[in-house]
């Protein structure tokens, strides 16, 4: 059999990302090649079923993908897993016969999968392999060297959450919460330092949920001491970036830590939702938005320069004005100065799906952006704070349009500094700069004269 090329195209979350990277490396490993999207042999579709338009958009990835006329098409992920039925029904009514679905756990033996499928003259496609994730009892983890398209490493630490949100189809698609030993997560850290990376992101399904399944239970905290002892061993400075984290998960001594670390950066996503007890007790979130303001005050004292990022949902069934007045008043009033603003999206089999009464559409898209307006007002007064300051940034790639590197800060901010493209050999490291002057979105910084120093 010939060298098969192939083409990943991934939807949804950090952990979806980490997952692609893993297929890309291990086909790679096994002779496959990387191919354009409009010339591969085999397209795989790395899922994402969070919202009806991820739904939306799995279909319409492959309407487009019939038009290559590709010798299989792939789809994997979070969608296959729940709705791979639905899938199935898709295939045969466009008389798809080079269709495969995977599961999650299907998906990380994709290599053999494949090989099995093309090396038979006759196979009776689509055909779907989707396993019971409920059955998955430990998170195998995903050894990776190189984060294809990316200056920073993401880490899976973690798989699958248990909280059952009334809006949310995760813990169907994902299972119960599984933990990445310690050992393997400090093994997939240091063969990305080995490789060259300076930022590790720690991401997982349900971040805070690290540690419960293990022998004995485990805190996220405990993790972190253990990581940070790690990234001192090597004598130079990393960024160490959470991708998200609920706010009943910080406690005593998740604070304690964060006031002693060397490389925890200074950006915390931790989701809202919503603004209003009422509302926020309808959607089965476990915390109060007095409660939540308390927290993130918490960490406003210790980190008064970073980036406190939410995700809010607008439009949840039952949400009247004033419960998002009050949603708005809690944005308005806290530290947070940076959003992702979500529509309600009703999700099949969730508790939610049934809820009354419904929010019109036009309703929902007024809220959305007042909210836009809000958060925009706020991130550029944030941003103009930072004129002046000096900040740890990490490289990402050289812009020609500008003449300038496109940078995030260690506070999570885009940038762009002016070091000359004769340091080409610079994504992914870690430089010093003082921010001048804020352009748009973006702060234009200068790096010191000390920027190439590894103790920065």
């Amino acid at each position: 059999m010939r060298k098969k090329s192939f083409f990943v195209k991934t939807l949804g979350c950090k952990v979806n990302q980490v997952e692609s990277a893993y297929i890309l490396e291990k086909l790679n490993q096994e002779g496959f090649f990387l191919e354009n999207e409009d010339k591969a042999d085999i397209l795989i579709l790395n899922s994402c079923a969070v919202t009806e338009k991820a739904d939306k958009e799995v279909y319409k990835i492959l309407k487009k993908w019939l038009r290559f006329n590709p010798q299989l098409i792939v789809l994997a992920g979070c969608y296959s897993q729940k709705f791979s039925h639905t899938a199935y029904l898709f295939a045969k009514k466009f008389n798809m016969n080079n269709f495969l679905i995977l599961g999650h756990r299907e998906k990380f033996r994709i290599s053999e999968i494949l090989k099995e499928v093309l090396e038979k003259e006759k196979l009776k496609l689509p055909l779907v392999l989707v396993g019971d994730v409920f059955q998955d009892k430990i998170c195998e983890p995903l050894f990776i060297h190189k984060f294809f398209g990316h200056s920073r490493a993401f880490v899976k630490v973690q798989d699958g959450c248990d909280n059952f949100c009334s809006y949310c189809i995760v813990p169907n698609v994902r299972g119960k919460p599984r933990s990445v030993s310690l050992e393997n997560v400090l093994k997939q850290i240091e063969i990305f330092i080995n490789e060259g990376y300076e930022e590790i992101v720690l991401t997982g399904i349900h971040l805070g949920k690290w540690g419960v399944d293990l022998n004995p239970p485990k805190k996220l905290t405990d993790l972190l001491i253990e990581i940070e002892r790690f990234l001192k061993s090597f004598n130079k400075n990393f960024h160490l970036r959470l991708s998200s984290i609920e706010v009943k998960e910080i406690d005593k001594d998740f604070l304690e830590f964060l006031k002693n670390s060397n490389f925890i950066v200074p950006h915390f996503h931790i989701p809202l939702q919503s603004g209003s007890n009422k509302i926020l007790k309808l959607m089965n979130r476990d915390y109060t938005k007095e409660e939540y303001l308390e927290v993130l005050n918490k960490l406003y004292e210790i980190f008064p320069h970073a980036t406190f990022g939410a995700d809010v949902i607008v439009g949840f069934p039952g949400e009247e004005e004033r419960d998002f007045n009050e949603t708005y008043k809690v944005i308005k009033e806290s530290p947070l100065n940076w959003l992702h603003i979500f529509p309600f999206s009703s999700r099949p089999g969730t508790f939610a799906e049934s809820l009354n009464p419904k929010v019109s559409p036009g309703e929902i898209e007024k809220r959305k952006k007042i909210l836009k307006e809000l958060i925009k007002e706020k991130r550029q007064k944030f941003l103009e704070k930072e004129i002046g300051k000096v900040r740890r940034i990490l490289l990402e790639y050289f812009d020609k349009n500008t003449n300038m590197w496109k940078a995030l800060s260690e506070n999570y901010i885009s940038n762009f500094v002016k070091i000359g493209k004769e340091f080409y050999f610079f994504p992914g490291k870690i430089v010093k700069v003082k921010f001048k002057e804020l352009k748009g979105d973006y702060l234009i910084g200068e790096p010191l004269k000390n920027f190439q120093n590894k103790n920065i």
